[in-house]
């Protein structure tokens, strides 16, 4: 009996299952760049005195990106290099350490991120490219537009080709992303990896570094299968991407496409952090209904995952294992709840039969399954008879 191993929050949890039950564990294994490599690619990022570098993600490779720059810049002799990260990154980030002399960005709409940016001969933003539900790809002008401009985020829900999640497409709300930040001048450096494994690195304007680390995603980090009929999913190895409902939604929402109509998705998320989002709090106190928003109403943070979550409940079984009271995940939000992997095995084969093959995803923030359309009959073996 394999026992495979999830990450739920800062620590990991085991999932006995027999071999007869076990389909495939999804890990995409592209090449990852040397230590070389990523410090000859660093060594083009054009620093100067008196720049700025502002953090957008949080991930060890933006981290461990981070210090390089920091080193490289203490080794060119350059001084007065000010570091500054977003407001929800506070607690992933270590502020007080020395050698970032980092501190919380004060800046809080596209206005005052632009005065900010004037005081210095150069800006730079670092970001860690991923998946985002609603833009297709996450990476600096997706952080800008969340962060910056609600008004346009409302534009970009109301841009959606769906009420499903489309991870990995390049759509209307993807370029008005790239359109919002063309005047925005500095450098952008994207980095795409894969858990701890740097993959590649993007560094120039800021549509063309974006543009660059989404076409490397889906070069790197898309594994084709066949429509299965459940999944369990764990956010990945960063306790960020566990820390909300909100964080790890994103995650799941990349995986959802190779289920099969009526399928199970199944949640690892601890969110000690809470749900994560201003909309998720609002609708399950009752405050808010099922948002449909246009051009001209107000953004709520998050709101997007409603429109989404309702959406996927018409068509699959969603569940999650949390630390958030079964209230709000099962009452108000409409998803099965489970206290740990034991149950949620015991369930799937329960609903499916002791002969189910179960598919595994271990690091759904940075995969993206997609369905083989050469093949795309679901994988099941057949109930033996009794």
């Amino acid at each position: 009996m394999p026992e495979i191993w999830f990450r739920y929050g800062t620590t990991d949890v085991a999932l006995d299952i027999r071999f007869e039950n076990l389909y495939k564990e999804l890990i995409p294994s592209p090449a990852r760049l040397s230590d070389e490599q990523v410090n000859n690619k660093l060594q083009g990022i054009p620093l100067k005195e008196n720049s700025l570098i502002i953090v957008l993600s949080s991930s060890a490779a933006t981290r461990q990106v981070l210090s390089w720059i920091v080193d490289s810049a203490a080794t060119k002799g350059i001084d007065g290099v000010n570091i500054v990260i977003l407001p929800k990154l506070k607690d992933f980030i270590d502020i007080r350490n020395e050698k970032y002399a980092s501190s919380v960005l004060g800046a809080n709409d596209l206005l005052s991120l632009r005065e900010t940016m004037n005081k210095f001969q150069e800006t730079f933003f670092l970001s860690h490219s991923a998946y985002d539900p609603l833009f297709g790809f996450e990476g600096t002008p997706t952080h800008l537009l969340r962060s910056f401009n609600k008004e346009k985020m409302s534009q970009a829900i109301s841009l959606r080709s769906s009420d499903l999640p489309s991870p990995g497409v390049i759509a209307e709300p993807y370029n008005l992303a790239l359109s919002e930040c063309r005047d925005i001048y500095a450098t952008s450096v994207e980095i795409v990896s894969n858990a701890d494994r740097i993959l590649d690195i993007y560094c120039g304007s800021v549509e063309e570094s974006f543009n660059n680390a989404s076409s490397k995603l889906i070069e790197s980090s898309v594994v084709e299968e066949h429509h299965v009929k459940s999944e369990i999913v764990s956010p990945g190895s960063e306790p960020i991407y566990h820390s909300t409902l909100t964080e790890s939604l994103n995650c799941l929402w990349n995986c959802t496409n190779i289920l099969s109509e009526n399928g199970s998705a199944i949640l690892l998320s601890e969110a000690r952090g809470g749900l994560g989002s201003k909309a998720l709090e609002m609708f399950v106190q009752g405050r808010l209904p099922i948002p449909l928003p246009t051009e001209s109403s107000e953004y709520i943070e998050g709101q997007e995952h409603l429109i989404f979550l309702q959406a996927m409940r018409k068509k699959y079984d969603i569940g999650v294992a949390s630390t958030l009271p079964q209230y709000y995940l099962k009452t108000k939000l409409g998803m099965e709840t489970f206290d740990s992997l034991k149950q949620v095995l015991a369930k799937l084969l329960s609903k499916y039969g002791k002969n189910h093959k179960v598919t595994l995803i271990s690091d759904a923030h940075s995969t993206l399954p997609k369905v083989d359309m050469g093949f795309n009959k679901e994988f099941e073996l057949p109930d033996k008879k009794e």
